[in-house]
């Protein structure tokens, strides 16, 4: 019995090991997603201002070709104003001329605004698309990097997977199932009993059960938290134990 405690206890330990790899295993791929996620968004963000770039420099054109025809029709009222026969006809031209003016020089500065944004906006794109060039490099090195982590972690998972399968190979299978069944509901499955106190669950066993396992003949498991229990100084050396007896 206390070889197959040991060697449920080492199955315990491999399998810790592996649970904690196969943990760091999954993250690496999350990490790479999140990152992914990132560059999605600022591609979603640049194309979000090309696309502003592109409405204003389509109002750009809108205004200047607006301001091209009130420039035009100023020409016009000019010539009028020369060829005028009467005062009714003057005033009528100086009144256009004026009028149109007024609303050329507000599109005028409206399309030097104009100017100022596209340009500013423009600069923001060439800033920002340097960023996506370095945030894809740096997400691509990354995966690099993370593809030799990944193959390095699943070969020291798939060692210890070989190494536990040799020790599950020599506990009996009812231990095994019993054990297996106890891991999935409590994650550790072994626990010691120290003292009279089951180290799972900190709670103090029978009487009766402490006596039990000292003896050290059967499979035990804790009342309280179901995990398989032994007593401690069952496991250590006994060559040890007997000279500290006789010490």
């Amino acid at each position: 019995m206390r070889d197959q405690l040991k060697r449920l206890e080492e199955l315990q330990k491999f399998d810790a090991q592996i649970q904690e790899l196969s943990n760091a295993l999954k993250a690496i791929p999350a990490k790479l997603q999140a990152s992914q996620n990132d560059l999605a968004r600022v591609e979603a963000l640049l194309e979000t201002e090309r696309t502003q770039l592109t409405e204003t420099q389509r109002y750009y054109g809108e205004q200047k070709g607006q301001l091209q025809t009130e420039e035009a029709t100023v020409s016009g009222a000019k010539h009028k104003l020369s060829l005028a026969k009467n005062s009714k006809e003057y005033v009528a031209a100086q009144r256009e001329i004026e009028q149109t003016r007024e609303s050329a020089q507000a599109r005028e500065a409206e399309v030097a605004k104009l100017v100022e944004a596209i340009q500013a906006k423009e600069k923001l794109l060439a800033d920002r698309a340097d960023e996506l060039k370095g945030l894809r490099s740096s997400i691509e090195k990354d995966g690099e990097v993370a593809r030799v982590k990944m193959a390095e972690v699943q070969g020291k998972i798939d060692a210890l997977q070989t190494a536990r399968d040799k020790i599950a190979a020599g506990i009996r299978p009812d231990y095994l199932k019993r054990y297996g069944a106890i891991r999935m509901r409590r994650g550790m499955a072994v626990a010691t009993v120290r003292n009279g106190t089951c180290l799972g669950c900190n709670m103090n066993v029978p009487p009766q059960l402490f006596n039990t396992l000292q003896r050290g003949n059967t499979l035990e498991t804790c009342p309280y938290c179901h995990r398989i229990v032994y007593w401690e100084d069952l496991m250590k050396d006994q060559g040890a134990s007997s000279t500290s007896s006789a010490e």
